[in-house]
């Protein structure tokens, strides 16, 4: 699957790009919001994870634009991880929500849930 991945620090992308490398995903990155609903437009991506605290266009409103757009899971990975976060979260849209720092498996878990949710079935 293809997924764009979304977040200002380059530890992140570098790291999750990494595990979705290894889990057989195809990756591009955005480092902002207005980069995110760009490549989202011309890309048409499987999913998108995406960081809440970004530049240009903070990321519960990108993922409000994305779904009122196209039906593309999202999933906010952030660390916002107040219960108030959660519900703007899920309030714009989101399909999942996992706060940073965060444990690989756990990642995988839900981000492969959120795909057999939407497409039926995970790469």
């Amino acid at each position: 699957m293809h997924i764009l991945l979304v977040d200002d620090s380059q530890d992140i992308l570098r790291l999750v790009q990494q595990v979705l490398a290894l889990e057989g995903h195809r990756v591009s990155v955005a480092r902002d919001g207005l980069e995110a609903l760009q490549k989202v437009a011309s890309q048409r991506p499987d999913a998108v994870i995406l960081d809440v605290n970004m530049p240009m266009i903070e990321g519960t409103e990108v993922c409000r634009r994305i779904k009122t757009s196209y039906s593309i899971p999202v999933m906010m990975l952030t660390v916002r991880s107040e219960q108030v976060d959660f519900q703007r979260g899920a309030d714009a849209g989101a399909d999942a929500y996992l706060s940073k720092p965060f444990d690989i498996p756990v990642f995988i878990e839900y981000l492969n849930t959120m795909l057999r949710l939407r497409y039926g079935k995970t790469v």
